[in-house]
């Protein structure tokens, strides 16, 4: 529950309330010994809004102490304070409301939904193409440029040749990440095969009959 804070009201503030703050009401909290904290704030936003001249409010409260603390009582929809017994009701109604939504996740995470297999793919295609691209000018240029500074800056020649290599060696690097991925896509796949498998077999042996009897030598003849 939200309580007031009364603060009591030193010299330094009283002479400010009753000479220098122009808010209404000012000289009547100079005249009090204690004074609501929330109350001060106010008078002092709107001496600023009045006068433009901000109020340094921790110098004037330095020496003040807290002299009591009251609590503040719930109000109704026409601002009369609750009784006991409505307070009582309200209180039962929130926990009430509490143990409704529990547990209930907000509209974006139920809709989300995960991409199809395809759909996968063509994201990573996608991704890696970009990647690929990227990667290719910026190794060209990267050759181009650094022999234009470091080695033979009037040879064009010499600088293309150098942006090709870089782009050259960046693809080579480009497809043997592609081959890892695809190495360990394929490895994945076949342990998933296998665990299915092993799934598949463990259900078929827990459905089969334990408690069946063996046969006799002359129903195996039978057979």
């Amino acid at each position: 529950m939200p309580s007031q804070v009364f603060v009591s009201i030193p010299d330094a503030l009283r002479q400010f309330l009753s000479s220098e703050c122009r808010a209404e009401g000012a000289k009547e909290v100079a005249q009090q010994s204690a004074c609501e904290l929330d109350e001060l704030y106010r008078l002092a936003d709107e001496h600023l809004k009045l006068t433009q001249e901000p109020v340094k409010m921790h110098e004037l409260l330095a020496t003040a102490e807290v002299v009591e603390r009251r609590e503040v009582p719930a109000l109704g929809e026409d601002g009369e304070p609750l009784s006991e017994l409505e307070q009582m009701r309200a209180a039962s109604q929130e926990r009430a409301y509490q143990r409704m939504v529990d547990g209930v996740a907000p509209l974006t995470g139920q809709r989300r939904t995960e991409p199809l297999p395809h759909q996968q793919g063509l994201r990573f295609a996608t991704n890696f193409g970009t990647q690929v691209i990227v990667a290719f000018i910026g190794a060209f240029l990267l050759g181009y440029y650094f022999v234009e500074t470091f080695v033979a800056p009037e040879s064009f020649n010499a600088k293309v040749i150098a942006g090709a290599s870089c782009s050259f060696a960046t693809l080579l690097l480009e497809t043997f990440l592609l081959v890892i991925h695809e190495q360990k896509q394929t490895i994945m796949e076949k342990k998933r095969e296998k665990h299915a498998q092993k799934t598949a077999r463990k259900v078929v042996a827990v459905q089969h009959p334990k408690n069946e009897e063996p046969k006799s030598g002359q129903e195996k003849k039978d057979d």
